[in-house]
Formats: C-alpha cells, sequence, structure tokens
C-alpha cells in the first residue's frame, strides 16, 4: 500500500487522552496500519512491539527519553536508600522534576502512572507540530502502548493482592511466636 495513505489512517485514528482508556487495541492498530502504511513503517512498528526502539531517530530519541526518565528515578531511589548522596549534574530541569515528582508519589501506582504520563506527554510534544509523517504514526502507536499498559492496572485487584500478602506475612510472624 502506498505511503499516501498514511495520511487517510492517521486521521481515521481515534485521539488518544492519558485520561481515557485505550480506544483500541494493539492487535486492531497493527491490522489497519498493515492496510495504510508503508513497509518501512509496518517494520518500525513491528520493532515496537518488540520492545525494539532501534531504526530510525524517532525511536532512538525515545529510547533516550526513556532511559533518561528511568535514570533519574533510579537515582532518587539509590539515594533514597543511602546507596548514593548526588543527584547526576546531567539532568535537565524537567527530568529533574519528574523524578522528585515520581519520589513523592503517595504508592507504587501513583508513581506508575505519573511516569506513564510524563512519558504520554512527551510524545505529545514529539509530534505536535508535525502532520502525518512517520513520527506522527510511531507516536500514536507508542501513546497508544502507554494507555494499553494503563488500563492493565486494577486497584481493586491491586488491593486484593496486596491484602493477601499483607495477611501471609502477618500469618508467618505469628507462626513464628
Amino acid at each position: 500500500m502506498p505511503v499516501d495513505s498514511r495520511y487517510y489512517f492517521l486521521s481515521s485514528l481515534p485521539m488518544l487522552r492519558f485520561g481515557d482508556k485505550a480506544p483500541l487495541t494493539w492487535e486492531e492498530f497493527m491490522q489497519t496500519a498493515q492496510s495504510c502504511v508503508g513497509a518501512s513503517d509496518m517494520k518500525l512498528l513491528s520493532r515496537i512491539e518488540q520492545g525494539d526502539y532501534s531504526g530510525c531517530h524517532f525511536l532512538k530519541e525515545w529510547k533516550r527519553f526513556c532511559d533518561k526518565t528511568t535514570s533519574a528515578v533510579n537515582a532518587r531511589r539509590r539515594v533514597a536508600l543511602g546507596k548514593d548522596d548526588v543527584f547526576s549534574n546531567e539532568e535537565d530541569y524537567e527530568i529533574s522534576k519528574f523524578g522528585n515528582a515520581v519520589m513523592s508519589a503517595k504508592n507504587p501506582l501513583d508513581a506508575e502512572l505519573l511516569i506513564m504520563k510524563f512519558r504520554f506527554d512527551y510524545l505529545e510534544k514529539a509530534t505536535a507540530f508535525k502532520a502525518f509523517n512517520q513520527d506522527v504514526v510511531l507516536g500514536y502507536a507508542l501513546q497508544l502502548r502507554i494507555l494499553i499498559r494503563k488500563d492493565l492496572f486494577d486497584v481493586d485487584f491491586g488491593n486484593a493482592q496486596y491484602q493477601k500478602l499483607f495477611d501471609k506475612v502477618r500469618e508467618e510472624i505469628n507462626v513464628e511466636k
């Protein structure tokens, strides 16, 4: 299918908002893309599915951004655990602020949501002034994957699992006495 179909493909996709559920599955997205984008776009989309962010400048920049955000959070964890006493001088202001916000989250779910939101917003900015090009297709795919991952979180299920673990620990402590 000619690359020109990318225009139709992108304009026919539902809008993605971080506060909403993913409007389609990854399989639906890939199936639609198969008939609308060129072979090089499909190859890159398949790499995304495999967690491989090589193949083009946009994906390499995405990987670099994700690595920076992970490093910022890990640096703060090391400091909190007393394993390090200073953050990297290489962080920019936004990454530094992000790392602090994640470490200040009231629970792991909120921290994970902050990470996903920060990355989702990065993709918004990275594709904001690009019209119907390959980067927009890739950015949409990455944002969709973030929403799909976010939809996997279930607070009630997580609380139930936590309670099971907590009860088991409490039981083991009582048995040892």
